[in-house]
C-alpha cells in the first residue's frame, strides 16, 4: 500500500508503480482532500488515518499481512498502523517520515503553509515555493511529467479540503519517536540528506530504537521518490528480498 505526502497526491510514486506493477499487488491512496480522494469530514489524527486504512483492507478483501510504504505523512500512517495493527503488517517503509512533533507548536512556517494550502494553493508562488522544500533544484529543472503532475494536482485541489488535512498532519499529528520501539515489524526508513525539513541526524536517531530496523540515507530532499526513484526502488526490492516469506 502507497500512500504519499500531504500536498501531493499519489502521482509521485509512478516510477515505483510502474516498476511494482506486476511483481505486487498493490494499492495507491490518495489522502483525504488529495487527489481523487473527498474532504475529511473534519480534523483527524494519524490513527483516524490508519484507521481508515484498515477499512480499506476490509473493503478490498486483503486478509494478508500487508507492506505499507509511506512518504512523510505516509510514513507516519504506516507508523501508526503497525503500531495498532501488527499482525496486519508485514513490513513498513517510512520515507522522508517526521517523527517527532515540535514542542513549542506549530511554527510560523507551518501555520504559513496551512493558511496557504486554503487561499494560495494554485498560484505559482505557492507551488515553487512547496517544490522548493520538497524537490532538488536539479529535479524541479528537469522536464519531469512527475513535476508537472505535482504543479497541477495543487492548482485543481479544493482549498477547504486541502487546509484541512494539512493542519491535521501539520498541527494534530502523534509524534512517533517515543513510540518506535512498538513497531514489530521489520521497517526500512529512508531519509534525504538534503532535506532542510526534516534533518537527518534526527530520523537517524529516533530510527535507532526499531526492533528490526534499517536506516539508509539518500542524496535528496524531502521527497527522494521523485528526486531519487531508481535508488529508492532499489533500497525497497532489497529490503523486500531480505524478507523471507515474502511471496516472490
Amino acid at each position: 500500500m502507497l500512500w504519499p505526502s500531504i500536498l501531493a497526491d499519489h502521482r509521485i510514486y509512478l516510477r515505483q508503480i510502474d516498476a511494482w506493477r506486476g511483481r505486487h499487488r498493490l494499492i495507491v491512496i490518495d489522502g483525504p482532500g488529495h487527489g481523487a480522494s473527498g474532504p475529511a469530514p473534519g480534523p483527524f489524527r494519524m490513527s483516524d488515518c490508519s484507521e481508515a486504512v484498515v477499512e480499506i483492507l476490509d473493503t478490498l478483501g486483503v486478509s494478508r499481512p500487508v507492506v505499507l510504504v509511506g512518504t512523510s505523512w505516509g510514513g507516519a500512517v504506516a507508523g501508526e498502523f503497525a503500531i495498532s495493527q501488527p499482525r496486519r503488517t508485514r513490513a513498513v517503509v517510512m520515507l522522508n517520515t517526521p517523527f517527532r512533533r515540535a514542542e513549542d507548536g506549530p511554527t510560523f512556517k507551518d501555520r504559513f503553509v496551512v493558511w496557504g494550502a486554503r487561499w494560495m494553493h494554485g498560484t505559482g508562488l505557492y507551488r515553487d515555493g512547496v517544490a522548493r522544500a520538497f524537490f532538488l533544484p536539479a529535479t524541479r529543472s528537469r522536464n519531469d511529467p512527475i513535476i508537472a503532475h505535482f504543479h497541477q494536482h495543487l492548482r485543481e485541489a479544493d482549498g477547504p479540503a486541502l487546509r484541512l488535512s494539512v493542519d491535521s498532519v501539520l498541527t494534530e499529528r502523534e509524534s512517533l519517536a517515543p513510540r518506535m520501539h512498538r513497531i514489530a515489524a521489520p521497517t526500512l526508513v529512508v531519509a534525504g540528506r538534503r532535506d532542510d525539513m526534516y534533518p537527518i541526524e534526527g530520523l537517524r536517531s529516533a530510527a535507532a530504537d526499531l526492533p528490526a530496523g534499517r536506516f539508509e540515507a539518500l542524496d535528496t530532499a524531502h521527497i527522494s521518490v521523485v528526486d531519487a526513484p531508481d535508488a529508492v526502488i532499489e533500497l525497497v526490492d532489497d529490503f523486500l528480498l531480505s524478507l523471507p516469506d515474502l511471496p516472490r
